[in-house]
């Protein structure tokens, strides 16, 4: 029988073995090739043409989502598994709007990677138990664009960074600041937004992308 060929797109090394060493003992899926960022995942793909994607959602260079703009506009027939640790409907919104079959939680991936590629490879769409049947996200309060009003040029910038789910450390070498000074911004972003909590910040720039 032949195995499919999976690309493994993770930035972390660890993550990345222990996804191979899950598909290695299959029967019937082999690794084609790992990358560890978003642009050397698209060279992997235009080289190789593999089966199936793991591609980690946040990554440097390219974020997931782009590396999925690219596939779905240069080889549709990729199945395509959104690796990520966020497990929020606007993230799982915008995968299936780009024709993600696969929504795994890099926390259920060692119990489930094989069952979500068989769903895959079946043709059928996976999301990780943990999620369930995401709610379908509501529309944004009308007093979004007034409370991003509030933000400065840079602030804002900052913030279109954020819904992409990249770091601090990441934003700060994309945009030439340093760390203190992002994490800075963030903190007043939150409070001009009347954000509070953890993630508060990350889940509104992703639900207000379109603004931003």
């Amino acid at each position: 029988m032949n195995r499919l060929a999976v690309l493994i797109a993770d930035d972390h090394p660890m993550m990345r073995r222990g996804l191979r060493d899950i598909v290695v003992a299959s029967d019937g899926y082999r690794v084609a090739a790992e990358a560890g960022d978003g642009r050397s995942a698209i060279r992997q793909l235009e080289l190789l043409r593999p089966d199936i994607a793991l591609i980690d959602l946040a990554m440097p260079e390219l974020d997931g989502f782009a590396v999925v703009e690219w596939a779905r506009a240069h080889q549709p027939e990729l199945r395509v598994v959104m690796l990520t640790m966020y497990a929020d409907a606007a993230y799982l919104e915008r995968a299936r709007a780009l024709g993600v079959q696969g929504y795994l939680l890099k926390d259920d991936a060692e119990d489930e990677l094989l069952r979500c590629l068989d769903v895959v490879a079946a043709g059928d769409n996976y999301v990780s138990p943990s999620i369930g049947h995401a709610p379908v996200r509501p529309p944004p309060p009308p007093d979004a664009a007034a409370r991003l009003a509030r933000l400065t040029p840079a602030q804002r910038a900052i913030l279109r960074h954020v819904a992409e789910a990249r770091t601090s450390k990441e934003i700060a070498r994309a945009m030439g600041l340093s760390y203190r000074t992002v994490q800075n911004h963030r903190a007043h972003m939150a409070e001009a937004l009347g954000l509070s909590g953890p993630n508060r910040l990350l889940d509104f720039a992703v639900r207000h992308r379109d603004l931003l």
